[in-house]
């Protein structure tokens, strides 16, 4: 190919030869792509950022709070005579109300309906101090405070701890002293196998969380009652919603909301799971001993496989097994950036007029948070978080509490848990669900400094 380039400074034009690649015109496609790449970049890190803080929502986003359903809320009463303590959700309020209950009296006398199965036991269980580390760090402020809300509104008969090392430190006496609401003595120890293993194949369990996740279905089996994880907040009675009536209770644990999930993305009937970390259950009950038997199909590589999903999956299976309740009831808010903002940097969230009858507060994520808690800090900073935690210190705490840091010659204020202590352990989240739920947001310097 050749053209003819004209020489402006005169009239003359010069022959210049061009290679054939010389005199093409760039291809369309990559034309368009040197156009809009940047521009997709720039979206693609925007949607990551917002699928991982999605700070611009409330916490009422995504569902009003009026309408909430603890699913159900509450069950026809018992008999009175068969009933083993009243409540307010089983008494009665009109006089049909009362001539159906003495058709039921009448029936369950003369033979023609079973007698209803007693209630679940109230008996509460811990899993701590499954760690042989003889560093690990002292049994946290924010613990002392979850038992004492399970003391005041479960009043359960006993509270065992099964652990293979007991805790220790200033809080942990305090439990220990711990009485009943009729006075008695109420925290027992129990031993715990060291799980190392599970299945017929023998599959290896190491990370404490794992091993924690067997031993409470174990000792639900064995024993029934009422399992807690140790950073749960109890609200109100379980007794008085019927939930010790059922056979098992479970509740959802909603999905995270992202950018990509969008607002409608949490749909209740399709949680991420069933959460573990509260489970009512009676004893040697079938849909526990399914889900035994489930994990011979562990793996440690998955986190929440048989803590979380698999329940929901047997739930689908054998649903007349168990009772779900709604995330509403026990796992909200939830772990991510949005939920633990507004608990523990506003006071946005209303536990008082919630309708919940506990709350997980994911030591995980919140342990910035709970490590700056001891009984001054808790009155000094104003939080929806302090003001739910406040109704179970108890009124010469810090009194007490200062007095024993005297004797001590410490003046270390802070009590909580320390990186890489068992219940930090108990809860780390793997490498998938770690990138998931992001990391520690740079709001919580605040606790630090009010505190200092």
């Amino acid at each position: 190919m050749s053209v003819f380039r004209r020489i402006w400074n005169d009239n003359s034009r010069d022959y210049v030869p061009m290679t054939n690649r010389e005199g093409r015109s760039q291809p369309y496609h990559r034309y368009l792509t040197l156009k809009f790449l940047p521009s997709l970049l720039i979206l693609a890190v925007g949607i990551i950022i917002g699928s991982n803080h999605p700070l611009y929502l409330s916490i009422y986003s995504r569902r009003p709070l009026e309408s909430i359903s603890l699913l159900p809320n509450s069950l026809p009463p018992l008999p009175p005579s068969l009933s083993s303590s009243s409540s307010p959700s089983s008494s009665l309020s009109s006089s049909s109300s009362s001539s159906s209950l003495s058709t039921i009296n009448t029936l369950l006398e003369s033979g023609n309906l079973p007698i209803p199965k007693e209630d679940i036991p109230n008996l509460v269980h811990y899993v701590y101090g499954l760690s042989d580390d003889p560093d690990e760090p002292d049994f946290p402020y924010f613990a002392y405070l979850s038992i004492r809300s399970t003391i005041i509104n479960l009043n359960p008969k006993e509270i065992w701890f099964h652990c293979i090392n007991e805790p220790k430190g200033y809080w942990w006496n305090q439990i220990r002293n711990q009485k009943s609401l009729q006075g008695d003595p109420i925290i027992k120890l129990k031993k715990a196998r060291n799980v190392d293993s599970i299945g017929k194949d023998q599959r290896p369990v190491t990370h404490f969380a794992h091993k924690a996740d067997i031993i409470r279905l174990e000792v639900l089996r064995d024993y029934g009652g009422i399992y807690l994880d140790i950073d749960t907040f109890v609200l109100r009675s379980f007794a008085d919603y019927g939930l010790l009536r059922q056979d098992v209770v479970l509740g959802m644990e909603a999905h995270g909301l992202t950018f990509l999930r969008g607002l409608k993305g949490d749909d209740e009937m399709n949680p991420k799971g069933l959460c573990n970390a509260i489970i009512i259950a009676r004893k040697e009950s079938e849909f526990i001993q399914r889900w035994l038997d489930s994990y011979e199909g562990f793996r440690s590589d998955k986190w929440t496989e048989h803590s979380v999903e698999m329940p929901w999956t047997l739930a689908k299976l054998y649903p007349t097994l168990l009772t779900i309740l709604s995330e509403r009831a026990f796992f909200w808010p939830l772990w991510t950036d949005d939920h633990i903002h507004a608990v523990y940097e506003t006071t946005e969230y209303d536990f008082e007029n919630s309708g919940q009858l506990a709350y997980h507060a994911w030591e995980s994520k919140a342990r910035p948070y709970l490590s700056a808690l001891n009984p001054t800090s808790i009155h000094q900073i104003d939080t929806s978080f302090t003001r739910m935690a406040k109704q179970f210190v108890e009124p010469d705490e810090e009194k007490r509490w200062i007095a024993h840091l005297a004797t001590e010659g410490s003046d270390d204020r802070k009590t909580g848990l320390d990186e890489g202590s068992e219940e930090a352990e108990l809860e780390q989240i793997g490498d998938e669900e770690s990138a998931r739920r992001g990391g520690r947001s740079s709001s919580t310097v605040k606790w630090t400094r009010e505190v200092s």
